[in-house]
């Protein structure tokens, strides 16, 4: 991380980064300039966009994103990952046992979905994607590490409104250490 922080060219981005002001237009300039230096360092940025921004069923595509981290180096990973958190509560919540916490939170409602052959499943119809309701953490994290929207019942997350909840859960940011140990971990300067 030192002998990044030490290029001119990319420190401007690092400092924000740090500073959780990196938004998704600077994360994209930024992987344009290291792209010609380091490719695997500019993949791993767009993808980090691309997740944020929409869930993927695509198990390949989180498999490369974790296998990209490992070699473009945690510690570096780690100062990019949001931390955008719906339902995290206090920080005393973040040491209690593991609970749903999401990286996108949906503003629409189980209800509203419509139904599929599937009960535990429904469909959003303006995103296309499949959600699907989980029971418990495991459940989630199972959903969580396929990238996929989820939808959990209110004693599974870490506060908020007292309905179902619905989005798409962090697989990589706040359970990084339970879901991928030796994994990431936000570092300040």
């Amino acid at each position: 991380m030192i002998d990044y922080l030490r290029l001119a060219d990319e420190r401007p981005f690092i400092d924000k980064a740090f500073d959780d002001a990196l938004g998704d237009e600077d994360r994209i300039l930024y992987a344009k300039l290291v792209e010609a230096k380091d490719p695997e360092r500019a993949e791993w940025l767009r993808l980090e966009v691309a997740l944020h921004s929409r869930a993927t069923d695509d198990p390949a595509v989180l498999a490369r994103f974790i296998e990209l981290g490992e070699k473009i180096g945690w510690e570096y990973a780690g100062v990019f990952f949001r931390e955008r958190i719906m339902n995290c509560g206090s920080e005393d919540a973040k040491t209690e046992p593991p609970r749903v916490r999401f990286a996108f939170a949906c503003p629409k409602r189980w209800e509203t979905l419509a139904p599929t052959e599937a009960e535990s499943v429904r469909f959003c119809r303006l995103c296309k994607e499949s959600v699907y309701y989980c029971d418990t953490v495991e459940q989630a994290a199972a959903r969580a590490v396929a990238g996929q929207c989820i939808a959990v019942p209110h004693p599974l997350t870490d506060g908020g409104v007292k309905r179902v909840m619905l989005g798409r859960p962090d697989p990589v940011g706040d359970w990084a250490e339970r879901l991928f140990p030796g994994g990431p971990t936000k570092r300040r300067r």
